[in-house]
């Protein structure tokens, strides 16, 4: 993971992507995509181009994500998700489980990673390519 990233002053960047981080801080004040970036002035296709690769940095990066989870509606699914979180040196901090709909369920995990040297990047892959799992996004870092 920590080939994939740069640290570059922002002052380098073009300014949609700090508006990026003011449309996810207006988003979770209750404002919606369009307003958000009718207000804010880009493009609703530049926000989700770039939603999920723009964050930003905390004292202690790394150590808790949030992830979001499509799953099939199969017995064992989710238990098999929580295993595999384990099997990485993460914990489970929260859990929040849709009913499911259409055989497919919404599930939202906070994690906390507990190897210093654990890496997003291959967890997530490993959780991808999990049975029963039809989507994994990374939400957030802290």
């Amino acid at each position: 993971m920590k080939e994939d990233y740069l640290i570059i002053h922002k002052k380098a960047l073009p300014d949609f992507y700090e508006k990026v981080l003011e449309i996810k801080n207006l988003i979770n004040q209750g404002e919606n995509v369009s307003n958000a970036c009718r207000e804010l002035g880009i493009s609703r296709s530049t926000f989700y181009k770039y939603k999920e690769v723009v964050f930003l940095p905390t004292k202690t990066i790394g150590r808790k994500i949030i992830l979001s989870m499509k799953l099939m509606d199969e017995p064992g699914a989710l238990s098999n998700i929580l295993n595999q979180v384990a099997a990485n040196h993460a914990n489970i901090l929260s859990i929040h489980q849709e009913m499911p709909i259409h055989n497919i369920a919404f599930v939202t995990l906070t994690i906390a990673l507990l190897d210093g040297n654990a890496i997003v990047d291959e967890i997530l892959e490993i959780l991808r390519k999990q049975n029963h799992v039809i989507d994994v996004m990374l939400i957030a870092v802290e």
